[in-house]
């Protein structure tokens, strides 16, 4: 293992031992306990360093000539007394270079991974003996049956453990060691014999948290793009009834626009007078009306709404003026109103202008003219 990863080990079981250690206790840690601390980082890096020396040299072993073997059967880890000779003798009569390279690697190896093992033994003589883990162990069940182990009743054991971080998940194999001293309770987890180490187990958890969580994020996904999609489409749907109103409107404003021009319209007929201007021999002729000899003027047979062409709106003005020359005379001598029922100096006033060229008529009763047809027949 090289330098940096030895450290970067040490590194992370230092980060995880002292997260273990803050939840023991309130008050200053016992020397005791870090102690122990120290020991386990130095054992953790010494295994490491031991496992990756074991993983070289068995990556190695293939090398050496299986078909050859040392004394005593296949090459074992580390090799016996009657190997390491044997191959002592390959390398001094072998005269191949590489080759008689490559065994004393495979011997400098050897010296390696007995030293690392013995370092480890050495370190784990001062460390606390560790549970192996079974395959249904946890770490909390170990932890309480050590402390209860110690003489602590359950609910001291279980309120001591409330405040130590303990490992989810412990593989078989893990050395799961235990400290109580001075009241404070410590704990880590070694990978011992298990191929994982506990940082890889729990990470494996961690990964699997987050596929959970980017399953339940695409499923929650998935869901939101169909509610999207059903709203667009209620969207769709409802600006085009949006559409369709706006037309309804647009059509409604049009045809009030036309209403209130009509009722304007009847309200000027309702309050207007309407009238006919003529020739008295013409509007005989015609039969529009009928004036006799003796008697009141009347209407002719011709008298219809058609006849009445002209409007005078008595909301504004109760006269309106009669010129000759607009009926192609110099003068006018006089004028009829018809129907008769309408009775001059009651109903109106006829003003002759000294020239006799324009009459006033001025309606001196207008409710009487309101919405009623009149005939000014000049002579």
């Amino acid at each position: 293992m090289s330098g940096r990863g030895v450290n970067r080990g040490r590194g992370l079981l230092a980060a995880a031992l002292a997260g273990l250690l803050m939840g023991s206790a309130c008050r200053r840690e016992d020397p005791r306990i870090g102690e122990m601390t120290v020991r386990a980082a130095e054992a953790d890096e010494a295994a490491q360093q031991l496992r990756e020396a074991w993983r070289a040299q068995l990556l190695r072993l293939p090398r050496l000539g299986r078909d050859r073997p040392g004394p005593g059967g296949p090459y074992a880890i580390p090799f016996t007394p009657e190997q390491i000779r044997f191959l002592q003798a390959r390398i001094n009569a072998e005269r191949d270079v590489s080759r008689r390279a490559l065994l004393q690697e495979a011997l400098d190896q050897d010296r390696l991974i007995r030293t690392l093992g013995a370092r480890l033994e050495q370190l784990k003589r001062d460390l606390p003996v560790p549970d192996i883990a079974g395959p249904h162990d946890s770490h909390h069940g170990l932890a309480l049956r050590f402390l209860k182990g110690r003489g602590l009743p359950d609910g001291e054991a279980r309120r001591l453990l409330a405040g130590v971080p303990l490992l989810g998940r412990l593989a078989p194999g893990f050395e799961v060691y235990h400290v109580l001293a001075g009241g404070q309770y410590a704990t880590w987890v070694a990978q011992g014999g298990s191929p994982l180490s506990p940082r890889d187990l729990n990470a494996s958890d961690d990964l699997e948290a987050l596929r959970a969580t980017r399953d339940s994020a695409r499923a929650r996904r998935g869901r939101l793009d169909q509610a999207a999609t059903a709203l667009l489409a209620q969207k769709r749907a409802l600006d085009l009834e949006v559409s369709e109103l706006r037309l309804q409107r647009e059509q409604l404003l049009e045809e009030q626009a036309d209403l209130q021009a009509e009722a304007a319209a009847h309200a000027g007929d309702l309050n207007a007078l309407h009238y006919r201007v003529g020739l008295r021999t013409d509007l005989e002729q015609a039969g529009i009306i009928v004036l006799p000899v003796l008697g009141r003027g009347r209407a002719g047979i011709a008298w219809s709404d058609a006849a009445f062409t002209q409007r005078l709106d008595l909301r504004r003005t109760q006269r309106l003026v009669l010129r000759a020359e607009d009926l192609g005379l110099r003068r006018i001598e006089d004028v009829d109103v018809v129907p008769g029922s309408c009775v001059e100096g009651v109903h109106y006033r006829l003003t002759y202008a000294p020239d006799r060229r324009e009459v006033a008529v001025d309606l001196l009763t207008p409710a009487r003219f309101r919405n009623d047809k009149v005939v000014f027949a000049v002579h």
